[in-house]
């Protein structure tokens, strides 16, 4: 039993990262039990504070530090001294992680709206969508919501998954907590919203630095999935195009190698947007929905099976060396 405790503290980091990514599958908190939905809250209540049009550019800047500072360093100050009169510190890593991702609640509501489409409920499916985008649902056609749950659905997964796991593992728990409070406040204070051009300046600065090699990570293990030496190219030349470089090479690598397109029209808030085409040039249909899900599932999976090989090498290498 001790040499089991003592296996499992030296290993603490892999079993809380694989223990809580598992977890995140299946099980998610409620949203009104889950802190991340204060969190929003509180930001949304400082953008009616603060965002005025009687306040100064510099001003709404400063402010931005401000409230990402008033979320952060109160979060940290509380999980330092949590480490401090636990029995296990790793329970804390755990619990942490447990409510920084999000899979599970996210993943309801794609599959609803795959549902509703394969019911031939357009009008469900486009007011499910709505709820987790910012783009303007009612002028979308059966094509238009296809492509826009796959588009949503990648960089969602990907922004509240994929990096959340990423900073963990890069620079621990406070990393990951810096990265969730970021990305938080700069989807409430959405830079494709005019209202908040100056405010978001430094949270989506902040988020863009830190998503970035997380794109980059992912569009290689989507590339897996395809011909990652012959599309490359073809991946390179549609992402300069896109009004972010490594979110449009992880799309355009996610729609070849699903074999279709995203990208093209959308309208925000009464602005049209014409971005470019990603991927090939057929239209997804409505089973591919479900495809795609599988397909950032079984891509997760890739990444918990490296990191087991990455952290449990060097121990079989000294066992076949004995």
């Amino acid at each position: 039993m001790d040499s089991l405790i003592s296996f499992i503290e030296q290993y603490s980091v892999y079993f809380s990262i694989v223990t809580v990514a598992l977890l995140s599958f299946f099980v998610s908190l409620p949203k009104d039990l889950n802190p991340l939905s204060a969190v929003e809250l509180i930001f949304k209540q400082i953008a009616v504070k603060v965002n005025l049009d009687t306040r100064s550019d510099g001003y709404k800047r400063l402010a931005s530090l401000l409230s990402i500072s008033l979320i952060y360093f109160p979060t940290i100050l509380i999980v330092s001294q949590l480490y401090n009169i636990v029995f296990q510190p790793i329970t804390i890593d755990i619990v942490m992680l447990f409510v920084l991702l999000s899979w599970h609640d996210k993943k309801l509501v794609y599959l609803q709206v795959s549902n509703a489409l394969k019911r031939n409920n357009l009008a469900q499916a486009k007011f499910k969508l709505d709820a987790i985008t910012e783009r303007e649902t009612k002028p979308l056609s059966l094509m238009g919501v296809n492509k826009a749950t796959i588009e949503s659905m990648v960089l969602q997964l990907c922004a509240s998954w994929f990096a959340v796991l990423f900073w963990y593992m890069v620079a621990g728990i406070y990393a990951a907590i810096f990265y969730r409070t970021v990305q938080i406040c700069a989807q409430q204070w959405n830079a494709k919203n005019n209202a908040f051009k100056a405010l978001t300046t430094f949270p989506s600065l902040f988020y863009s630095i830190m998503l970035f090699p997380v794109h980059l990570l992912v569009s290689f293990t989507f590339s897996l999935y395809d011909k990652p030496l012959q599309n490359l190219p073809k991946k390179f030349k549609q992402s300069i195009h896109w009004h972010h470089f490594s979110s449009g090479l992880m799309l355009s690598s996610f729609a070849l190698s699903m074999q279709f397109e995203l990208g093209g029209v959308r309208l925000y808030k009464d602005q049209k947007i014409t971005y470019a085409t990603l991927g090939n040039t057929s239209a997804p249909e409505i089973e591919q929905i479900d495809l795609s899900l599988q397909r950032l599932s079984l891509s997760a999976w890739f990444w918990l099976f490296c990191f087991s090989g990455y952290t449990f090498f060097p121990l079989l290498r000294e066992f076949m060396q004995i």
